[in-house]
């Protein structure tokens, strides 16, 4: 981590290096452990610490020693490291095949991450219910990174907080949060072509003010009642553009969806131009004889709506998966991201969230790539969850080779997603 960018350290005492404290983060979020609490745990056995040393070539500290240096690294610094990783796996081609007309697709999404019943730092957004109840939060926007394969990988992050606001009459939001956001992403990844995906939040002004400006194409959702005069545009180009659809069925062993794909092009929008593109859709499941109908609005500035509107209403709905993939993963299948790891210190809060991005990047590229595809089917036959279960007793229980590690470590390698 050091070879890539230099991190700040003020300590007077100095018993552990930054890379040490901050790979210690990270690794908690690796092996899924929880709580700082149940690292340490961990750490009491002698096995484990000497299994972690030969892995990353570490020392592993307390994690109160870890808390202590989050609360005074500045949070930005380990987000530059996870920019870093994601460019330098670019420049290998490692998302090429995931891209869409050239260009990668990234999602933007918000997401709540701790409440409190009492003001919990300066920044803290907060609401009253209609009993009177005062509840303290804090909010995260996020752009990942999507595949079609199912990777989610964060590439910045804004937090939607008060700070700096000691007086204020309206609190952050989350299209105030994505103008920071923007220039974030701009100055981490000035030239990648790339499609913002966005909810019914972003057809607004601003936000098309900005792709334009940043020369970048997006896919966002229109929401009835969004855009009131484009709406109105809409409903009676559809009248006279009746001829401007496509039906398409799809069909597999237990669902027959049969899809009304619709398109128009070049709405005005101020001083954007804009094409709009909906999927209807209604789904029979076979056996039960039930139908379920979906309706999928989407705005883009990509040009060739007639040629392109399948594949465009497709790429729009990947947006799901920085819901899915991205935030549900990391709140319910180990990560702990609702989890209060530093609740003192909102610092240190955002670098236990910037370790947390890092890691779930790490796992990902394991999981999906086609050695461990190959070894969970056909090897161990079980489930990823089972496996990260056993990794763990292994590192509490097993002595590792320090010959094997070695000769795995040197081994020249590709990450070959499936």
């Amino acid at each position: 981590m050091k070879n890539d960018l230099e991190l700040t350290d003020e300590r007077l005492r100095k018993q552990y290096e930054p890379e040490e404290l901050c790979m210690a983060g990270i690794a908690l979020f690796l092996l899924k452990e929880g709580s700082r609490n149940a690292m340490n745990s961990d750490r009491k056995e002698k096995q484990f610490v000497e299994n972690y040393q030969m892995i990353f070539g570490l020392s592993l500290p307390h994690m109160d020693a870890v808390e202590d240096y989050f609360r005074v690294l500045p949070s930005h610094e380990l987000e530059q490291v996870k920019a870093k990783i994601i460019s330098r796996l670019i420049r290998k081609k490692v998302f090429e095949a995931g891209k869409f007309r050239g260009h990668y697709i990234v999602a933007i999404d918000g997401t709540g991450l701790a409440s409190f019943g009492q003001r919990h730092c300066d920044c803290c957004l907060k609401k009253t219910s209609k009993n009177g109840i005062t509840t303290w939060f804090h909010n995260v926007l996020e752009a990942k990174l999507l595949t079609p394969s199912g990777l989610s990988l964060s590439i910045a992050t804004e937090w939607i907080s008060n700070e700096g606001k000691e007086d204020y009459e309206k609190q952050d939001c989350e299209r105030e949060a994505f103008k920071r956001l923007a220039v974030k992403i701009k100055k981490s990844f000035p030239c990648l072509p790339i499609v913002i995906l966005a909810d019914g939040l972003y057809p607004w002004q601003g936000f098309f003010d900005i792709c334009s400006q940043n020369n970048w194409k997006f896919i966002v959702t229109l929401k009835d009642g969004s855009l009131k005069s484009l709406q109105e545009d809409i409903y009676w180009y559809k009248k006279l553009l009746p001829k401007q659809s496509i039906d398409v069925a799809r069909k597999n062993k237990n669902t027959t969806v049969n899809i009304t794909y619709k398109w128009i092009r070049e709405l005005q929008y101020h001083n954007h131009q804009l094409n709009f593109v909906e999927c209807s859709e209604t789904s029979l499941a076979i056996k039960t004889g039930k139908t379920i109908q979906q309706k999928f609005v989407h705005l883009t500035n990509f040009e060739g709506i007639d040629k392109w509107c399948i594949a465009i209403s497709d790429t729009g709905r990947l947006r799901q998966k920085i819901e899915n993939e991205g935030f549900n993963t990391q709140k319910k299948h180990g990560y702990a991201l609702e989890h209060k790891f530093s609740r003192i210190s909102f610092t240190a809060m955002k670098n236990y969230y910037q370790c947390l991005q890092i890691a779930h990047i790490i796992n990902q590229l394991v999981e999906a790539s086609q050695t461990m595809d190959t070894f969970l089917k056909k090897v161990l036959k079980c489930t990823v969850k089972h496996l990260w279960k056993r990794f763990l007793s292994f590192l509490l229980e097993a002595q590792i080779s320090e010959s094997e590690l070695a000769a795995l470590i040197f081994k020249p390698f590709q990450i070959r997603l499936i």
